[in-house]
């Protein structure tokens, strides 16, 4: 017999992605208001299904709704769907629409002795059958590219870049462990403004005097890992590429929060950790770059980096566009940090009033130089579990 899946289109497209992978219908249909038809939900939903491994275009109904508060327009739609495979064994996800949505659904399967599941906000890979208690629980764990892409975004770096950065990271990721244990807001290779865009795009001859390393053993360390030559702590000099001034211009920081996931992530129950992700929506110009992303409870966590000073910021409205970048998804499930080594934002080691306001507000966990030291030594996963998901901002 014929399994149909039928989806209630809304902005929070996970429970309804993972009852497709979980029941794995002959043919999905998929009821898209108007509201959701301005947004392309149903097309954005057809390429999350595409990237995690199961192509629904030939094998889909869209059901269009007009009014989407209307119990009796929305029971109109239910028949025109129904109509379609009335001899098909039938499921309706009605976690997702609106309320009158939901209602409609599972009264209309329930007198048509379809299957109604709905899946708990906090728990959305378990569905339960509404008329019985029966449970089932969903084992696949979404990829970065799958939650994005419901949402209609797509990463815009291709995955072979993506994969070399990484790699390098895997290399240097010793190297921005011991600079992480001494982290301060002082620069590792000082220069100037102008200096610094050019070595990000050609690399750097460094000189005597610019690199400054914190310790005699990180620039032992540094003179190892790149190649260069002289004393170890203000004396290294030698030709360096475009990657390696991005790491000691601030890039340790982030190659340090993504190996240290990416080792634990198992432990810390998070998965798909990567490294520099560009995403944006196709057609756009413009883009925002992520510098450590992850999955967790099947949502997204997105973990932004800044090392130095950063005394151009004397306000942190670094947490204007960390909230900005969250907000545009619109999901309920979505986390961020702020990882910095900049002193301007603590008063006597607490943050600024000011700045904790909006830190909560935004829901935006900070993450400051001392705490970057202490898990940088310990390496202890119970420690990064509390700094990430568990304890206060900090």
């Amino acid at each position: 017999m014929t399994r149909v899946l039928l989806c209630l289109l809304s902005r929070q497209h996970v429970p309804n992605l993972l009852s497709v992978h979980h029941f794995r219908p002959d043919r999905l249909v998929l009821v898209e208001s108007t509201a959701m038809a301005k947004g392309n939900a149903a097309k954005s939903f057809l390429k999350a299904l595409e990237y995690g491994g199961i192509d629904y275009a030939d094998r889909h109904d869209i059901e269009p709704l007009e009014a989407e508060d209307d119990l009796e327009a929305i029971r109109g739609a239910l028949r025109r769907a129904y109509g379609k495979y009335p001899t098909a064994q039938w499921i309706a996800n009605v976690t997702g629409g609106t309320k009158p949505m939901s209602i409609a659904a599972y009264e209309f399967f329930k007198a048509t002795a379809g299957e109604a599941i709905y899946t708990n906000a906090n728990r959305p890979n378990e569905f339960l059958f509404l008329d019985s208690e029966r449970r089932e629980q969903c084992d696949y764990k979404l990829s970065i590219r799958e939650f994005l892409a419901g949402y209609g975004f797509d990463i815009r770096r291709k995955d072979e870049k993506i994969c070399q950065a990484e790699e390098r990271a895997r290399q240097w990721a010793p190297c921005a462990r011991l600079i992480a244990q001494e982290a301060s807001s002082r620069d590792i290779l000082d220069l100037s403004d102008s200096d610094r865009k050019i070595a990000r795009r050609k690399g750097w001859n460094i000189q005597v005097g610019q690199l400054r390393a914190p310790s005699e053993e990180i620039g032992r360390e540094i003179g190892k890992v790149f190649s260069l030559t002289g004393e170890p702590q203000d004396g290294l000099h030698g030709e360096i590429d475009k990657y390696a001034v991005d790491f000691l211009t601030g890039g340790w920081l982030e190659v340090f929060f993504w190996d240290s996931l990416t080792r634990h992530q198992k432990a810390l129950g998070i998965w798909d950790v990567r490294l520099g992700l560009e995403v944006g929506r196709p057609g756009d110009v413009s883009g925002n770059e992520f510098d450590v992303t992850f999955m967790r409870d099947y949502g997204l966590g997105m973990l932004e980096c800044k090392s130095g000073s950063q005394s151009h910021d004397q306000g942190g409205d670094v947490l204007y566009k960390v909230e900005a970048v969250t907000r545009q998804f619109g999901a309920l499930r979505v986390q961020s940090c702020l990882a910095t080594t900049a002193e301007n934002i603590f008063r006597d080691g607490e943050l600024k009033p000011s700045i904790k306001n909006r830190a909560e507000i935004y829901r935006c966990r900070i993450i400051g130089a001392s705490a970057i030291r202490k898990i940088a030594k310990s390496d202890s996963v119970e420690e990064l579990r509390q700094l990430l998901f568990e304890a206060k901002e900090r």
